[in-house]
C-alpha cells in the first residue's frame, strides 16, 4: 500500500503546481516504489522457498547437504530473482502502473467538474481535489493491494520452489496441486495431480504454465491462484 501511495506522488505535485485544475492531467507515475516492493517480496518469499525445496529435493535422494551449500547457492538464486523481475515480472509491474493511471484519469474526469460546480477556485480547489483523490485512492488501493499480494506471494513461492529443485540438477517430475478453494477455477482443479517433467510446462485451460501463477499465462488464469506444486525424483 505504501508503494502504491508513493507511485502517485507526481500527481499530488502536479496539483500543487497548477494554478487552474481545469486542464490538469495525470503526469508520468513513478514505477520505482512498486519495483522495490516486488523485489522485497521475492527476496523474502521466492528465496526461502528455493532454499527449502532444494534441500528437500536433495534429502529425498539421500544426497548430503554440504556445509556451505546455502551460501554458495544463495548468490545464484538472488541473481535469478533479479533477472526474473526484469524479464517475466517487468510487464506485470508496468501493468500496475497502467492501471493506476487509468484509475487516476477517471478520478480527475469525475472530480474536477464536480469541484468546479461548487464555484471555488485557486488554492481551495487544489486542496479539495487533492483531499478527494487521496480519499478515493486509499479505498481503491486496499483492494488492489489485497489482490496483488494474494497473487504474487503464491507466484513467488512457486517460482522459487521450482528454481530450487531445478538447481539440484537431478531429474524430477513436478505435479500440480490444486487448492480446491471455494473460488478455485474448474481448469485448475482438473489439472490436479497432472505430472510432467520438471522442465516442461503444465497445460492448464489451454495455456502453458511452468508453475501455478506463471505470468506467461493470462490474467484470468493466474490472478488469485492458490495452487502449488509437488515433486518426485526420477
Amino acid at each position: 500500500m505504501k508503494a502504491l501511495d508513493k507511485q502517485i506522488q507526481p500527481l499530488y505535485e502536479a496539483i500543487d503546481q497548477t494554478g487552474n485544475i481545469t486542464h490538469l492531467e495525470v503526469p508520468q507515475l513513478d514505477p520505482g516504489p512498486v519495483k522495490g516492493a516486488y523485489k522485497h517480496l521475492y527476496m523474502a518469499t521466492a528465496f526461502e522457498f528455493a532454499k527449502f525445496d532444494r534441500r528437500q529435493a536433495k534429502s529425498m535422494r539421500g544426497v548430503e547437504i554440504l556445509k556451505d551449500e546455502d551460501a554458495i547457492i544463495e548468490d545464484l538464486i538472488l541473481q535469478a530473482i533479479e533477472n526474473y523481475l526484469i524479464t517475466d515480472m517487468g510487464s506485470t509491474i508496468t501493468a500496475i502502473g497502467d492501471t493506476s493511471e487509468v484509475l487516476l484519469k477517471k478520478l480527475l474526469d469525475d472530480l474536477i467538474p464536480e469541484i468546479l460546480e461548487t464555484g471555488i477556485g485557486g488554492g481551495a480547489a487544489q486542496t479539495m481535489l487533492r483531499d478527494r483523490i487521496k480519499s478515493e485512492w486509499h479505498r481503491a488501493r486496499y483492494f488492489r493491494t489485497e489482490r496483488i499480494v494474494r497473487t504474487e506471494v503464491n507466484r513467488a513461492a512457486n517460482w522459487g520452489s521450482l528454481k530450487g529443485v531445478q538447481s539440484t540438477a537431478f531429474p524430477h517430475n513436478k505435479g500440480w496441486l490444486a487448492a480446491f478453494t471455494a473460488n478455485s477455477r474448474a481448469a485448475h482443479m482438473e489439472a490436479d495431480n497432472q505430472w510432467i517433467d520438471i522442465n516442461e510446462p503444465f497445460v492448464v485451460d489451454g495455456e502453458d504454465l511452468q508453475y501455478p501463477g506463471d505470468p506467461a499465462g493470462s490474467a484470468g488464469n493466474t490472478i488469485n491462484c492458490f495452487c502449488s506444486m509437488t515433486y518426485e525424483t526420477k
